[in-house]
């Protein structure tokens, strides 16, 4: 009976602290707007609340604005999901990609959709950070983006 309890006891405490552990932290750093370096295109986001941010990809050509995709990050009960809407792209549907975190990496993946699979924010600096977006096809896009503390545009 004893070794029974002992038994329930450590797989409760496994499956807790898995859970509590292996969260990802949430990304509120991306508040705010960013710059690609050395082009007109930008990433903003805003926060709705602690656990949800609604961002925004646009370019900048002869002075308008044109918004290029609609995103967001939510975090769930025990998830984190970045969503995006491209526009004229999936049939107006947002794709779902999940979070996972190492080394300063917030990687969100979706090994289900054609490209990308894999989007990766590492922030380098306060200012500063590295995105890359794989395909499993080897496709993929990289840059670096500036914070901008003032706006610009």
């Amino acid at each position: 009976m004893k070794t029974s309890i002992i038994t329930w006891f450590v797989l409760l405490f496994m499956l807790c602290s898995g859970s509590i552990f292996a969260q990802a932290p949430f990304p509120s750093f991306l508040q705010g707007t960013w710059k690609v370096v050395g082009k007109e295109n930008y990433e903003h986001w805003d926060s709705i609340n602690d656990s949800e941010l609604k961002g925004v990809s646009y370019g900048i050509k002869n002075g308008q604005k044109i918004v290029s995709e609609y995103l967001r990050i939510k975090k769930r009960v025990d998830k984190v999901i970045y969503s995006a809407l491209v526009i004229g792209q999936n049939n107006g549907k947002e794709i779902d990609f999940e979070l996972t975190y190492k080394d300063s990496t917030y990687s969100f993946t979706n090994d289900n959709h054609d490209f990308p699979n894999q989007i990766h924010y590492t922030l380098l600096t306060r200012d500063r950070m590295h995105i890359s977006v794989e395909g499993k096809s080897g496709k993929n896009h990289a840059f670096d983006v500036e914070k901008i503390w003032k706006e610009e545009h």
